[in-house]
């Protein structure tokens, strides 16, 4: 599909819950729903890195802890009852296990509140962002350089951040097995600091196959807004796939 830029509030504020709202992504994603009208819970470390424009923010809902503390996340969540819950973590410093330690504490924070649910828990929508080569897509890396440029960074510059994805992934499939969540993967190829771009490319991976490759670059911006996208298709109870492939153009 092709996305255009959102700027005005949605007719439907939704209630979002978020790992990772400092980082690259998880900041422009904050600043996007934000302004489109959504509730947003955030469970960070440092309240401090917050811009003061989105701390002060009247639809944003602070909790502070660290990614181990399910226990907290478990209470936020519980709280403020959201519609979806995103994890947008990198694993990119020692010890490099951010996305599948919070990832892992969301989990159960999200079984806490199952097993406390009166009535028949809903399955929450839990959306992700992990890399293309990852999961399902690794098959559609062909060719010989694209697939040695792939081992090589595995190895050398991507090793424990793409292992601690894939620890990550194991995860989320265990708890969509279990009913608990239904997620869904956005997987960019390189990702940079630029601005979000009016027009980008995105749609269900075995889809986007052709049209992605591994040294092709999206925005962290554009990416946000794709994440908003089908966060607010998937509280609107509309469906959406597991694996998701965004690049330019």
């Amino acid at each position: 599909m092709a996305a255009e830029s959102m700027i005005d509030p949605t007719a439907t504020p939704f209630r979002f819950f978020l790992l990772g709202a400092t980082g690259r992504t998880g900041l422009p994603f904050l600043a996007q729903a934000l302004a489109r009208g959504h509730f947003v819970t955030i469970f960070i470390r440092n309240v401090s890195k917050l811009p003061v424009a989105l701390a002060s923010h009247p639809h944003l809902r602070t909790f502070t802890g660290e990614l181990h503390e399910a226990d907290k996340m478990a209470q936020a969540m519980g709280e403020t009852n959201p519609d979806v819950v995103y994890v947008m973590l990198a694993s990119e410093a020692a010890p490099y296990t951010a996305v599948s330690m919070g990832t892992h504490s969301a989990l159960l924070a999200l079984r806490k509140l199952k097993g406390a649910a009166a009535g028949e828990p809903r399955t929450m929508p839990f959306i992700s962002i992990a890399a293309w080569g990852l999961g399902p897509t690794k098959v559609y890396i062909t060719g010989f350089f694209a697939r040695m440029f792939v081992d090589v960074a595995k190895t050398l510059f991507w090793s424990k951040p793409f292992a601690d994805f894939n620890k990550q992934l194991a995860e989320i499939e265990e708890a969509k097995n279990e009913g608990l969540i239904r997620p869904t993967l956005i997987l960019p190829p390189l990702l940079n600091n630029g601005d979000k771009t009016d027009i980008y490319l995105s749609g269900e991976a075995s889809t986007m196959k052709d049209t992605m490759g591994v040294t092709n670059f999206v925005s962290r911006a554009s990416m946000a807004d794709l994440c908003l996208r089908l966060g607010e298709k998937i509280a609107s109870s509309e469906e959406a796939p597991q694996w998701v492939g965004i690049t330019n153009p």
